[in-house]
């Protein structure tokens, strides 16, 4: 198998103050106590989380402490869909390829097609591709939640 590494600049932009209006949906997965808590501090704020988390008989600091939202925190994933809109406070990944092979742009486009119709598309079928250090798969669950840019290396 062939093996290719990827790498990529990261860009990540954290502002605060205003919010602008891009409508956000969340889809949750399952239906247990952390996705419920999720959802709760994306739709109704952190506070309201963590009464439904003391509801359920969790302790609240512990809880907050051990879950990721979309590899948030319960916090941070509050503050950034405070009233189910996104908001400058988001973060922004710019991804950019350092190297113009098949395999660094088959992990671009898995980002928007998905891992199967990428490698279908740049014949890469079976191969071993990695991805900015981390398996194909890995790394689009990585970044399919984020707000994601591509970017060529000329920007």
């Amino acid at each position: 198998m062939k093996l290719s590494t990827f790498a990529i600049a990261l860009t990540l932009s954290v502002a605060a103050t205003q919010s602008f209006a891009k409508d956000i949906v969340l889809k949750p997965i399952n239906d247990n106590i952390e996705t419920q808590a999720c959802l709760t501090a994306a739709k109704d704020g952190f506070g309201p989380a963590l009464r439904l988390i003391r509801s359920k008989g969790f302790n609240a600091e512990e809880f907050s402490a051990s879950v990721r939202c979309n590899g948030e925190s319960l916090r941070t994933f509050a503050y950034m869909y405070k009233n189910n809109k996104a908001s400058d406070n988001a973060k922004t990944v710019a991804l950019v390829a350092k190297n113009k092979d098949v395999a660094s742009q088959a992990c671009l486009e898995a980002l928007s097609v998905g891992k199967e119709a990428a490698l279908a598309k740049f014949d890469l079928e079976g191969e071993n591709i990695i991805c900015n250090h981390k398996a194909i798969s890995d790394f689009v669950r990585e970044y399919k939640a984020e707000n994601v840019v591509v970017r060529t290396a000329a920007e």
